[in-house]
């Protein structure tokens, strides 16, 4: 009796917003036996969502809305021809093993052809494997809820998804496209491409077996949140630029809106946009990448080409959720009104339904993202003070936000008791607190979770470990190391080598303060004293230095770099490896300043044992000498001195 043959496409759906890694599994069936095989080619169905369950038959079916197009190439990797022209597959519930090309509820036969396929008004035929081939490609989407439309028109249409035919000569430049709102592409679901090689090359996929296809969302998730640490003060009325045009010594606007903003210009990926169309394509395709094991093989990537007239500068996330429980004092009434005061209590903006998230189109590219605010600081004392800071801003490096489809993103931006936003609105006194900062992390994404921290400051310093837990307040050391960029006004520092260093931070026997980033500059300023490259600063703390090296890679939590030595010139990015329970701070020297000696008055009635040391003298200013011979008297003695250098810091705790 003839053996009989059979494949099934299986669509994975993975949806956007799961943290589970296990969403790249790739789910193979059990290899079929001659009892359940057919010669027919068939398709099943089963998805991954947002939750981390398995979704089978009618659940999947549903997140596809219950259809999907496929198009199939058979050949010898170099020579493809068309087996399945922009199929439809529907599916069918309680028609499994009621025709010889359904065995799972998923039916392509019979149903007519529609646009962009060339045999469209025509029906669907049966499908069997040839074995004159070496092997078969399968590229597939779905549009979900929303209708496609294949007219080839410039604009898109309304509530309709544009889109073109399968096209497997131009894979690594425009497989097929998908054009609308960015609301309606949120609803479509593409697929990495799935190779099947008759020699076995892969074992998850041969001939006879079912073919999966894991579907992903098309578009992506962000969501911005804010948190303060800031000693004595809580913050509350915080305000958002929304032109990139207003001067700061106007203020924010009134808007609530927590907004980023891009550089803008002439560039696509420097802008938001509400209309475009994605082309995918599979840059990585082919039996060799296949045995190297490349791990972009046969991956979705997005290339967008937006309706210019749709780019905006600025994106607007909603306003910001304040969080009353942590509001530092008792005798302020005013609860409700405050910022979260830890990074796993952060306030969010946006709509809590939606877990805070925006729906953005992917942007693979990645552009400067800024934010600008005004806030007010409130003391927790209960007296009623406040400071008004305005014009305070930080800077996301483009390496992390390269948002690519099905992931999801939040930025979360810290305020310490540094910050370069000013007190006054004329700007006349120097910017400080010290650097507001800010966390850019890159969480809760379907398939994989990157975190980084950012201090939002002039400049603005990133770190970055793999595999960090944004719900933690503090870095593993058991995660490995710690890399580090510095951004200026949105261009990365290249001079890390020579202006950078980090610091293990301990504190003598009488120290008081605090591992803040305030505190850090003090002590590189003002210093008890210095050995071996060890800082003892007048506040107490102690700077002991580590190692610091150049990073030509940073690793990616998909396995591909987020950057390589040949993206950013060398020292643009720099590491170090953390212990546990430590607390470091990065200083970043930015300029150096002019030293000032502080002497301080004291009244002798008799000689001191240092008199005659040279530190003693008859003014405040050290410009007279004590006489030799002692006298009783008013002196000033030399005390410390204040280099003025300007340092970037970023304080980094490790946990235990």
């Amino acid at each position: 009796m003839k053996k009989k043959l059979f494949f099934a496409a299986l669509a994975l759906v993975a949806m956007a917003g799961c943290t589970s890694d296990e969403n790249v599994t790739v789910v193979s069936p059990p290899e079929p036996t001659p009892e359940t095989t057919s010669d027919a080619i068939v398709f099943n169905s089963v998805s991954k969502g947002a939750t981390r369950a398995d979704h089978f038959g009618a659940d999947a079916a549903a997140m596809l809305n219950k259809k999907f197009i496929v198009g199939g190439f058979k050949g010898d990797g170099s020579t493809m021809t068309s087996v399945f022209d922009n199929y439809i597959v529907k599916w069918e519930e309680n028609t499994a093993a009621t025709t010889e090309s359904n065995s799972s509820d998923w039916e392509y036969v019979g149903i007519t052809a529609e646009a962009p396929s060339s045999i469209a008004g025509n029906t669907q035929a049966i499908k069997y494997w040839d074995y004159s081939t070496t092997q078969y490609d399968f590229i597939a989407y779905s549009t979900g809820i929303k209708e496609p439309n294949a007219e080839p028109t410039s604009t898109p249409l309304g509530d309709k998804i544009r889109v073109s035919a399968i096209d497997w000569d131009a894979l690594d430049t425009k497989a097929y496209t998908l054009g609308g709102s960015r609301e309606n592409l949120a609803e479509c679901y593409i697929a990495d491409m799935v190779t099947v090689y008759k020699d076995g090359t892969d074992p998850q996929y041969a001939y006879q077996q079912e073919v999966p296809l894991v579907f992903r969302s098309l578009a992506t998730k962000v969501r911005v949140a804010l948190y303060e640490t800031i000693p004595g003060y809580s913050v509350k009325d915080v305000k958002f630029y929304t032109d990139d045009a207003t001067p700061i010594t106007t203020g924010a606007s009134d808007a609530n809106g927590a907004t980023l903003f891009t550089s803008g210009g002439t560039d696509t990926n420097n802008n938001f946009y509400t209309f475009a169309t994605a082309w995918v394509y599979f840059p990585t395709t082919g039996k060799a990448a296949k045995e190297a094991n490349n791990t972009d093989y046969n991956k979705a990537h997005v290339d967008l080409h937006p309706v210019a007239s749709t780019a905006s500068t600025t994106q607007d996330f909603g306003g910001l959720n304040y969080n009353s429980t942590d509001y530092e004092g008792s005798l302020n009434s005013n609860f409700g009104a405050f910022l979260g005061r830890t990074l796993n209590s952060a306030s969010y903006a946006g709509n809590k339904a939606d877990n805070y998230y925006t729906i953005m189109l992917p942007n693979e590219e990645g552009a400067v993202l800024e934010l600008r605010i005004d806030y007010t600081l409130v003391a927790v004392d209960g007296a009623g003070e406040e400071i008004h800071i305005h014009g305070a801003k930080a800077f996301v490096p483009a390496i992390y936000t390269q948002w690519k489809p099905n992931y999801a993103y939040t930025y979360v931006f810290k305020i310490s008791d540094n910050t370069n936003g000013w007190t006054n609105t004329d700007m006349t006194e120097p910017s400080g607190l010290y650097p507001i900062t800010f966390n850019a992390v890159v969480v809760d994404s379907e398939e994989y979770t990157q975190s980084t921290i950012t201090t939002v400051a002039t400049p603005s310093i990133t770190t970055y470990q793999l595999g960090h837990d944004v719900s933690k307040n503090e870095y593993e050391a058991s995660k490995g190391n710690i890399y580090v960029m510095v951004t200026e006004d949105g261009t990365p520092k290249t001079d890390l080598g020579s202006k950078g260093i980090v610091y293990t931070l301990g504190k003598d026997s009488e120290s008081k303060a605090e591992f803040s980033e305030a505190n850090v500059m003090d002590a590189l300023n003002i210093q008890e004293s210095e050995a071996s490259g060890t800082i003892t600063g007048y506040n107490g703390l102690i700077l002991t230095p580590n190692n610091l090296y150049y990073a030509n890679t940073i690793p990616g939590v998909d396995g591909n770099d987020l950057i390589e030595g040949t993206d950013y010139p060398q020292y643009s990015a720099v590491r170090f490896t953390p212990q546990s329970g430590e607390t470091y701070a990065f200083c970043y020297k930015v300029s150096t300043g002019t030293p000032k000696t502080v002497y301080i008055a004291e009244t002798l009635t008799s000689q001191p044992a240092d008199w005659g040391s040279g530190k003693w003298f008859k003014d405040a200013n050290g410009q007279t000498p004590a006489p030799s011979d002692f006298e009783k008297g008013n002196y000033y003695k030399e005390r410390y001195t204040n280099k003025n250098d300007v340092w970037g810091v970023k304080v980094i705790k490790i946990a235990q």
